[in-house]
């Protein structure tokens, strides 16, 4: 197993490298692949935990962990490789965590922002809350950006009837 150290935040490469080494050393119980490609380009890793012997991990119940949703909240993905590193160190030693692994999947993302982390973790760092692709983009799509509908130089938050909804107005407060 890579060594992991608790006391320090991985940049993108160093958490990747952890990740292919977990699956190098434990293939039987890991596998890694990418949930698809943040706006600056870097996979989002997911590692999938089980006992692949025991079955598929979509046959089995299953636990998601995520990490690192907002771009300075790096802390989680320090947890989330705590976790792997306990489930896969502790196979065969902690009957708990074998139980688990043979009869369940756990999917693990580290980190789901990796390029607001990078940023954060930068040698010059910069703070910024969500994500780096800009806002309010320039493809504004219909809907998502507050707009004056009618004209009448207001924006306002209106009720629309869904035919299909099952709420129903309020008798005071319409």
């Amino acid at each position: 197993m890579p060594e992991i150290r608790f006391d320090t935040y991985y940049r993108y490469d160093d958490m990747t490298r952890i990740l292919q080494d977990c699956v190098a050393e434990y293939p039987s119980l890991c596998r890694l692949e990418s949930m698809g490609q943040s706006y600056e380009g870097r996979d989002i890793w997911v590692l999938i935990l089980t006992n692949f012997e025991t079955g598929p991990d979509a046959e089995k119940p299953a636990f998601w962990v995520d990490g690192n949703i907002h771009a300075t909240e790096v802390s989680p993905s320090t947890a989330a490789l705590y976790l792997i590193d306990r489930l896969l160190t502790n196979y065969g030693k902690d009957e708990r965590i074998t139980y688990a692994l043979d009869s369940r999947a756990f999917y693990v993302v580290p980190r789901l922002n990796p390029d607001g982390a990078e940023w954060a973790l930068a040698d010059t760092p910069r703070f910024i809350r969500s994500s780096v692709r800009p806002y309010p983009r320039q493809d504004q799509l219909d809907g998502l950006i507050q707009e004056d509908i009618d004209g009448d130089g207001r924006i306002l938050q209106m009720r629309l009837k869904d035919p299909h909804g099952s709420w129903k107005i309020h008798p005071d407060e319409p």
